[in-house]
Order: structure tokens, then sequence, then C-alpha cells
């Protein structure tokens, strides 16, 4: 949520602000650090944690009235938020016998959410991909403490996991705002070592002039073309969820994970394939799944939207944006389309058009006065927040199905509505 939040913000609007950040980073650390400090003194919390507490709950009651308004899919995601918000902040609040079963749902979650990890990176093979397993191994040992309760109190254990997390989140912070500081004019926030850090490649495209976001809306409107994996192949076993959002597999047992593209009509086409065909056999289809940069084949970009139709077919979803920054747009894309490289996993048609949507995003609710807390009420903020929750953390951790980029370019299209 920070990292979108900063992006929607814009560098400019941030620049002015940096030492707010910096305030705000120092205060957030030093109550992890407190709390720290609190468990490791006598093995025991005093702290009084109704503090973070009081933000989980504002941000689940957030989620939850942003539900009643909103449309599907929108309303079941924002009930299911705000209930398991709540649902940690009674967890964090209610330390007491009662507060077992949600202390081994917490367990369980982090148990699988560090299984996934170290399974998606041992499958991609991912720059940083040493780092990223032992973070998993990490989620498991503290799940393990928390199942055992053993040599400390579970309550302690996951006080700590949210210390820490807080300690984390708040130097993040800190460094972010000392790195805005020195950033030059009309740079995009997104060159910053928070957002490319995490990825699974070195950065790429960022060399690129910036402009402000622009008052007025462009002459033409922007169009996300998705081709979902099921409406790009003739499958004979339908599984609804994995068909429409991961990858479908058709009657020759041959991989479909559909494609996505962006275009501004008489201006760009942003289109990523791979200059020779990949064999996608069900059978063989881990060995393509490698990310690093070394596993990378030659590709293309097509050129119009009408030669993709011509060599493949029509695009099953369309989605408009009406109101981005077209300047930065066409000046990242001269810059990314001078390397033509493709990986199946961390460079692909998917993660092209989302990296170029954050760019054409980028500063969209700052412009309209650059009100941060405003921002964390405004519904449209959480619909794009929710909406780009599944490929944004399928890109971190396993490859941009096209499927999942609907979510996020529905959310786009919905939040940066003036």
């Amino acid at each position: 949520m920070l990292r979108l939040l900063l992006l929607l913000i814009g560098a400019r609007e941030l620049k002015a602000r940096w030492m707010l950040l910096v305030v705000l980073s120092v205060i957030w650390a030093g109550s992890g650090v407190v709390i720290l400090v609190d468990i490791v003194s006598d093995g025991s919390l005093s702290f009084p944690l109704y503090v973070l507490t009081s933000v989980l709950l504002t941000e689940g009651v957030v989620a939850l009235v942003t539900a009643l308004i909103s449309t599907p899919p929108f309303s079941k995601a924002n009930f299911v938020r705000g209930g398991c918000l709540i649902a940690i902040a009674l967890l964090v609040f209610g330390y007491d016998g009662q507060s077992k079963l949600l202390s081994l749902l917490f367990a369980t979650l982090l148990l699988l959410d560090g299984l996934f990890r170290i399974i998606s990176t041992c499958l991609i093979r991912c720059r940083l991909y040493g780092k990223k397993v032992l973070f998993g191994l990490l989620q498991l040992l503290l799940s393990l403490l928390i199942f055992c309760n053993w040599p400390f109190h579970h309550h302690i254990v996951i006080a700590g996991c949210f210390a820490a997390m807080m300690l984390h989140s708040g130097v993040s912070l800190l460094t972010f705002a000392m790195h805005l500081w020195l950033l030059p004019a009309d740079t995009s926030v997104t060159t910053l070592p928070m957002f490319t850090s995490r990825g699974l490649r070195r950065p790429h495209g960022t060399a690129y002039v910036h402009p402000p976001f622009p008052a007025a809306e462009p002459a033409a409107a922007m169009q996300i073309l998705v081709w979902t994996p099921v409406g790009s192949a003739m499958v004979s076993e339908r599984r609804i969820l994995i068909d429409r959002y991961l990858a479908a597999i058709d009657g020759e047992r041959n991989i479909s994970t559909g494609h996505t593209a962006l275009e501004l009509p008489g201006q760009l086409y942003i289109s990523h394939y791979p200059l020779a065909d990949i064999d996608r056999d069900f059978s063989n289809f881990r060995a393509v799944l490698r990310g690093g940069e070394e596993y990378d084949v030659a590709g293309r970009f097509l050129s119009s939207l009408q030669q993709e139709i011509d060599d493949w077919c029509i695009p099953d979803r369309r989605l408009t944006l009406r109101h981005y920054n077209a300047e930065a747009l066409r000046n990242y894309w001269q810059v990314y389309c001078t390397d033509t490289r493709y990986n199946l996993t961390s460079r692909n048609c998917s993660t092209t058009v989302i990296q170029a949507l954050d760019v054409a995003i980028e500063g969209a609710l700052g412009a309209r006065g650059g009100r941060v807390l405003g921002l964390l009420l405004n519904t449209d903020f959480w619909l794009l927040w929710l909406g780009a929750q599944p490929c944004r953390r399928h890109d971190m951790d396993a490859r941009s199905a096209d499927g999942l980029c609907l979510p996020a370019a529905k959310g786009a299209a919905t939040g940066t509505r003036p």
C-alpha cells in the first residue's frame, strides 16, 4: 500500500514534503523499537498496542465502508480485506487465553506465505534468489515458534513480528525520503531503490524525462487490451479461476497464458512477444519459468493492434483509461523499447504493460492537491490498491499472468478518475 500511495502522489509532490516523510518514518520506526525493547527488557509486553490496533481497525473500517459503496468484484474483496484487518487488530489487542485460535490463524497464514515464497522463488530462480529464500525460511521459523508456543509465548512472537515490520517499514521510508531529497527534477519516483530493489530483475528504462501529471485530459484515451488465457485457446476442460487468471491448457496439452497490450491510438502500441515461439508443452513448462536475466531470449514489439489481430485474434477484454500522463509514457517507451529481450517470467507482455501503466498514472492523485491523509480516505485509492494486489504480488514472487493484470487495469481506470 505504501509504494502505491507514493506512486500516486508522485515525485514532485513528495519532494516538496520530504521532511514530513522523515518525521513520519522516525515516529513509526521508533514505535517498533520501543515495542522490541519492551519485549526484550523483561520478556513481557507492556507497550500500549492500542496505537497499532487503532491503525488496523481504521483500515478495516475504511475497507468495509468502501465495500458498501463499490461494485463487485471490489465489494467482495473489500469485505474480505476489512474482515481480515479487523481480525488481526483484535488479535493484537486481545492477548489472553481466548486469542489462541487467532494466533494459530496468524501462524498458518505466515506458514503458507513462507512456503509460497520459497517454492515460487526456487521455481523461477530470479534476482535476489538467496535473500528471498532466507526470508521465506524466517517466516517458517516464526510460524513454528507460534505453533509450539516455546521458547517464547505466542503473543510475544506475534507482537515482535509486528514490531519488526514497523521498524523495517520505518527505515525504508526514511531511506526513501533521503533518496527523494536528492532526486533530480522531472525524474520518476519509480527510479528509487524502494521500487527497484525488490523486482525480479535489474531495472531498465528508468532514464527518461517524467513531466508533471497534466491537469487536462489527453485527447485520446489509453486502451488496455487483454487476451485472457481461456479466451485465447481452445480449452476442453474448464477450471474457472485458473483458466481466467493464470493459464489454460488446450486439447493438445499446451499452456495458454493469454496476452496483454497497451495502446495510445495513433501514438504508440506496447505488445511484447518472444522472437521465436517458446515451447509451452505442459510437461516442459517448468523449464521455461526461470526468471533470471541469463534465461532471457530474443524478443520483439508489435507495431499495431491491427497487426496483432491479423496474426492472432481480437482481444476479449478492453479497458479504457482517460486520465494519464501521455508525455511521460511516450518518453518512457522511447527508452524502454530499445531493449527487446523477453523472459516468460520476469520480462513478458504483462510486466511490460504494468510498468508502462505505473508511468502513466504516477502523480495522478497528487495532482489533485497532494492531500496525503485525504488519499487514505479516498475510496478510489482503495479500489486501485485492491485491484493492483494480485498482479503486483504475482510480479514480485512469480510470473505475471495476463488475467491477473485485469484487476490492476480496472483499478487504475477507477482510481484515477477526477
